[in-house]
């Protein structure tokens, strides 16, 4: 029986990874191109490195206003479609009540918070405000359709948001001739991010079969109970989220936002790598590994295949990056950006044992261990903001990637230890 399910686990990995990996690859592939040739177009032709420093504090306010305001409630949603397919538009429906209570207590205090303090210049509200609607929107759609097992619509649309924009910024500057211009390309990017949102929710009404949009009373038990669940996974993410950007204001509060461009820059290089993973490995495995918990044999087997596939791709993805990368780096005319080079190897590191922490962390995460999870993200952030106190105003950008480096590499030690000893009250 179970070298019937194993082979039948094994063509199952065959043909969605010749199809459906393939489909991913190449259009995640599109964006994170996109992505690279923006960031060089803004380091090679920018006068300094200010702009993209500033870029990349307001990308990172995004990030984490959505994150803020998304509550991750789509775990809970997540769950409860996988489990039973009925009454899925009223799961969604009340997913997205929630979302509008979140905007209206939640977002006004960030960006008050965001503006008030002068990380971003006000000029960018009004654009800022609109990203985050749309982008927000677009990753729980982008989610959903994950969930749908409809990988290669969501990347298709993702690409829209998030590649496509770039290529009209090229028209403008190469082929229009015009100047840099953060605003106009920021509202480019808007465009761009509303039209894939609209499409989405096109395609989403034909495929779950949405008749109207009719006003329909909010389940608030329902939405209460999504509250409760996700708020473990909120703080969780929250704190992994501090690890990965409270760096950044730091290194602006330090050093200015010149420093934080080159910082910005080595760390969109460095995620390129976790979001094509993640795209091209984690998005289809996943789903059919909660699918198979029931059946432990089956399981076990699919979990060993998802660590040997993000191993390798892992070490294959950060050698290339680690040789090529200071070349292109050199291409950009900025010395700051070769003289801080061991800061993008560190990074490097430290994104190697985040990969491998994502095995365990959705191991943990099918069995239901979410207090443990909770507890080892607020590990890693305290350890990371306390790093990140000493060693940024001590040692710059190099002290602020180690910090990375050693909560990423926590991380995964704990969630290493907890799923494979199953020692989950211990901690």
């Amino acid at each position: 029986m179970f070298k019937e399910e194993s082979h039948s686990i094994k063509t199952w990995l065959m043909n969605k990874f010749i199809s459906e990996s393939f489909i991913n690859i190449v259009l995640r592939g599109a964006t994170l191109l996109s992505k690279f040739i923006f960031i060089f177009l803004l380091g090679k032709f920018a006068e300094d490195e200010y702009f993209l420093g500033e870029y990349g504090i307001i990308t990172t306010s995004i990030s984490l206003i959505i994150y803020l305001v998304g509550f991750d409630y789509y775990v809970f949603n997540t769950r409860e479609i996988l489990k039973s397919k009925e009454r899925i538009i009223e799961k969604i429906r009340n997913q997205f009540f929630f979302h509008l209570i979140a905007y209206s207590f939640l977002l006004p205090l960030a960006l008050t918070t965001i503006f008030y303090f002068d990380f971003i210049d006000i000029k960018y509200f009004l654009i800022v405000f609109l990203l985050i609607i749309s982008e927000h929107l677009g990753q729980e759609l982008f989610r959903l359709y994950t969930t749908l097992e409809k990988s290669n619509i969501a990347n298709l649309f993702f690409f829209i948001k998030s590649g496509l924009w770039v290529w009209v910024v090229l028209f403008d500057f190469f082929i229009l001739k015009n100047e840099l211009d953060l605003l106009k390309y920021l509202i480019i990017w808007a465009s761009c991010s509303w039209i894939s949102m609209v499409l989405s929710m096109i395609y989403l009404r034909k495929i779950i079969f949405i008749r109207n949009f009719k006003f329909h009373r909010p389940n608030f038990s329902w939405i209460l109970k999504g509250v409760k669940n996700s708020s473990i996974f909120f703080i969780s993410s929250l704190s992994f989220l501090v690890i990965q950007f409270s760096d950044r204001y730091m290194i602006d509060f330090f050093y200015g936002k010149k420093m934080v461009g080159v910082y910005s820059a080595y760390s969109q290089f460095v995620n390129a790598i976790d979001v094509f993973i993640f795209s091209a490995i984690i998005m289809v495995i996943y789903p059919k590994l909660i699918q198979l918990f029931s059946d432990r044999a089956a399981y076990k087997d699919l979990f060993k295949k998802l660590k040997k596939y993000i191993l390798i791709a892992s070490i294959a993805l950060i050698i290339v990056s680690y040789f090529i990368m200071p070349t292109l780096f050199g291409f950009l005319d900025k010395p700051s950006f070769l003289i801080y080079i061991e800061t993008f190897n560190v990074l490097l590191i430290g994104a190697f044992f985040l990969l491998m922490s994502y095995s365990y962390h959705y191991d943990l995460y099918i069995k239901e261990k979410d207090t443990l999870l909770l507890k080892i993200s607020l590990l890693s952030m305290s350890l990371n903001i306390v790093l990140n106190l000493y060693l940024i105003p001590n040692y710059g950008l190099f002290g602020a990637s180690l910090a990375t480096m050693i909560s990423f590499f926590v991380l995964f030690l704990l969630k290493l230890i907890y799923s494979k000893h199953k020692i989950y009250d211990r901690i």
